[in-house]
């Protein structure tokens, strides 16, 4: 019995080596990748073209344009007034045109897609009628989406506003924080 004893003693000791190999190994390569992918990471998108705004928390930076935004060829461009457009937004329409406002979150915005592939872009493509004002803003909740919209969407001339959300723009309402960055909290006032 003292041999057998002593081979199984034997086998367990090396399983426990070759698991114990196999996990140094496994975490080495796990840390390996991980310090890897963490020195090719980007900071937060939206930095590269929002400015603090004390009313919204943040807004996109006027007169930015980032032809590389999303990769090569894909630009993210804001025109003077904050919105997403290459052009101009002037406060009256252009005669006979129906414009359109767009707000709503980075869905809106466009996030990983071009200036004219934007919904809010396409949807003047499919009706030249339309003119359409881009307002969406990346990590917005429902509430700041509507006071932008009310502060600068509200005077332009327009017929349609298209108001574009998601469950968690009515999360990001109960905070005052999005990811680190200070925003409005609304509250109810008397009833």
């Amino acid at each position: 019995m003292g041999r057998l004893r002593r081979a199984a003693l034997l086998v367990l000791v090396n399983l426990g080596v070759l698991v114990l190999l196999l996990v140094l190994v496994e975490g080495g390569a796990s840390l390996l990748l991980f310090l890897r992918d963490a020195g090719r990471t980007q900071a937060l998108a939206e930095r590269l073209h929002t400015v603090h705004d004390p009313e919204l928390g943040w807004v996109n930076e006027p007169g930015v344009h980032q032809p590389d935004m999303y990769g090569p060829g894909v630009g993210l461009t804001i025109n003077a007034q904050g919105f997403r457009s290459t052009e101009p937004t002037p406060t009256r329409t252009a005669g006979g045109a129906i414009r359109l406002v767009c707000s709503g979150d980075s869905f809106t915005l466009g996030y990983g897609v071009a200036d004219d592939a934007t919904w809010c872009h396409q949807l003047a493509e499919i009706d030249p009628r339309l003119e359409t004002v881009n307002m969406g803003q990346g990590g917005y909740g429902f509430d700041q989406a509507w006071l932008w919209y009310r502060r600068d969407g509200a005077p332009l001339e327009h017929r349609i506003h298209v108001f574009a959300f998601i469950t968690d723009d009515f999360r990001r309402m109960e905070r005052d924080r999005f990811l680190g960055y200070a925003k409005p909290l609304l509250g109810v006032d008397g009833d």
